[in-house]
């Protein structure tokens, strides 16, 4: 019981972790956008954004456990990720027309959670649940990381209650990551995809607590996603 409290006075709530991964985030889309020479210093800065993808799934699956509505939190998703494509194809220098070549990584969270809640529903045989979470995967290819947020989501939602089996399928998955360099994408530096592991320190802090709690801090995450991008992208243009 102490070493319970102690966690939960002394860990990371769910808004700290959540705003370490938005600086890291904001670093490494920085980098992308102003820094493009691919060099150390390059790829040090872009390597610091690794862990904010694994912790923006660990909170979708947290919020999965503790919303209560879960259609409403799959429509703000969706909703988040109608307003990021265009923010994301402009400051990385897509088109915002191809939304079935490339769209932002809002578009794989909404399918790994929805992932989550078909692969939950325990009144359908397990093969349908499967086939369902498979076309989640194969549907989220356009989005950033594709889908590998997919199984992300899923090996922290199914796996909730184990840490160690946990974080065990995300090693796993992280290590098809990297694999998929070789497959399907040959750009970059394929060890940098393992940085995504030292998400799990940060992790392994969360203690269970949201933080404070206002609607500011709740609808200011999706906002922020695409205002940053549209920041990046004005200040591009400026620059030129």
């Amino acid at each position: 019981m102490k070493a319970d409290n102690l966690q939960k006075n002394t860990g990371l709530n769910a808004n700290t972790l959540k705003l370490i991964a938005v600086i890291a985030m904001v670093v490494q889309h920085a980098t992308i956008v102003f820094y493009p020479t691919e060099n150390a210093l390059h790829w040090t800065l872009y390597a610091v954004g690794r862990i904010t993808a694994p912790v923006m799934c660990f909170m979708i699956v947290e919020g999965y456990y503790h919303t209560s509505n879960i259609k409403k939190y799959l429509m703000r998703l969706f909703i988040a990720t109608l307003i990021s494509h265009v923010p994301h194809a402009l400051a990385f220098g897509y088109s915002p027309y191809e939304f079935w070549k490339v769209t932002s990584i809002m578009w794989c969270l909404f399918l790994g959670l929805l992932a989550l809640v078909i692969f939950n529903k325990k009144e359908i045989p397990l093969i349908l649940r499967l086939f369902g979470v498979g076309i989640c995967c194969i549907l989220s290819f356009p989005g950033n990381l594709n889908c590998i947020i997919v199984l992300w989501i899923m090996a922290f939602g199914v796996f909730r209650d184990s840490n160690r089996k946990k974080y065990t399928a995300f090693f796993i998955v992280t290590l098809c990551y990297l694999a998929e360099f070789w497959v399907i994408s040959s750009h970059g530096i394929p060890w940098i995809r393992l940085v995504s592991l030292l998400a799990i320190p940060l992790l392994m802090m969360y203690n269970g607590m949201l933080g404070k709690k206002s609607k500011w801090i709740q609808y200011g995450y999706y906002l922020f996603y695409p205002l940053h991008l549209l920041v990046l992208y004005g200040l591009k243009m400026l620059i030129g």
